[in-house]
This record gives structure tokens, C-alpha cells and sequence, in this order.
């Protein structure tokens, strides 16, 4: 009876470890997205409150406006509401593109840490330290958005999920979305 309870003390073989659908050993295996967070090993643990989907999803709403109110200003001077164009198109979408990411990087990058519409809703963007971020990581941050949309949206709906609140580019680029 005593070695009964002498090997149950000791640590169960690999073969008797709990494994996942993949056969992997599930304490040794790692999140996918764990290897993609920018995680310094240095870097303290913020006593903040974490932005959610909801807040962000209405700020983002309203830079949409903002910025699509600044777009009618060359549809009007350059385009004239041509849609039939295909250059056209292509040059819209240049330009609406460049100037999503001209805005947010300007924006986020500046000591405000906001777009107009996380300052209307009083949020900021920090990085891992609570400092504002850098150009660099604002326009790879704002590069990173796409591969948060591209699979159905999953990488925002990921915000939900998470306890600090971070989507995948926010893992990416490491940064967080707090109230102010």
C-alpha cells in the first residue's frame, strides 16, 4: 500500500497526461496568440481600466464619420461622383485607405493618445508601459487592424474575450485601449 501512494505523489508519466483533440500534452502546449504577444519581460502590470468592444466599436463609429465627412472634400473637387470609372475607384480606395491610416497613426501617435472619437468617449491608447505609443507601432498597429477583420471580424470579436481587452492588433502591436 505504501508505494500505491509513493508513485501518486510523483509526477504522472507523459502517457497518462490529460491531451487535447491534437494528442498534444495539454499542460505543455501554448496559445497560438501567445506567441504573437508583445510581451516584455520587464514591463509592469497596469492598474487601468481596460476599454471593451462596445465603447471602442462606437469610437471607431465615430471616426468613421469624421473621416468620411473629410472625403467628400476631394469627391467633390476630383471625382465629381463619377462611379463609372474604374481608375477612379481605384484612386478612391487609395486615398481612403491612406487617409484611415494617416489619421489614426497622426492621432494616436500625438500626446492627445486618441482619435477625436476615443477623445469624445475619453479613452487613450498606451503601450505596454502606459506611455503613448510611437509612430512605428501606431502604423503597425493600424496595419494590423486588417488581419483583425480579415477572418470574419474574429480578431475584434477577440476583445470580448480577453481580460485586458485586446483585439489582435493589439497583441500584435502591443498596445491597450483604456478609459481615462
Amino acid at each position: 500500500m505504501k508505494k500505491i501512494f509513493e508513485y501518486a505523489s510523483q509526477d504522472l508519466p507523459d502517457f497518462v497526461k490529460e491531451r487535447d483533440v491534437f494528442g498534444q500534452v495539454k499542460s505543455r502546449r501554448t496559445a497560438g496568440f501567445k506567441r504573437l504577444k508583445y510581451k516584455s519581460l520587464n514591463a509592469p502590470d497596469l492598474k487601468v481600466t481596460y476599454a471593451g468592444l462596445g465603447i471602442r466599436s462606437l469610437a471607431t463609429f465615430i471616426d468613421l464619420m469624421v473621416v468620411f465627412t473629410l472625403l467628400l472634400i476631394p469627391e467633390i473637387f476630383l471625382f465629381s461622383f463619377n462611379f463609372s470609372d474604374i481608375d477612379l475607384n481605384i484612386y478612391r480606395v487609395l486615398i481612403s485607405l491612406s487617409s484611415w491610416i494617416f489619421y489614426h497613426v497622426t492621432f494616436e501617435s500625438s500626446v492627445y493618445q486618441a482619435t477625436p472619437g476615443k477623445m469624445l468617449l475619453k479613452l487613450k491608447v498606451i503601450d505596454l508601459y502606459g506611455k503613448n505609443i510611437s509612430v512605428v507601432r501606431a502604423v503597425f498597429r493600424c496595419l494590423s487592424v486588417f488581419i483583425s477583420t480579415v477572418p470574419i471580424g474574429l480578431g475584434i470579436w477577440y476583445i470580448s474575450t480577453d481580460y485586458k481587452k485586446q483585439g489582435w492588433h493589439d497583441l500584435i502591436a502591443g498596445s491597450y485601449v483604456i478609459k481615462s
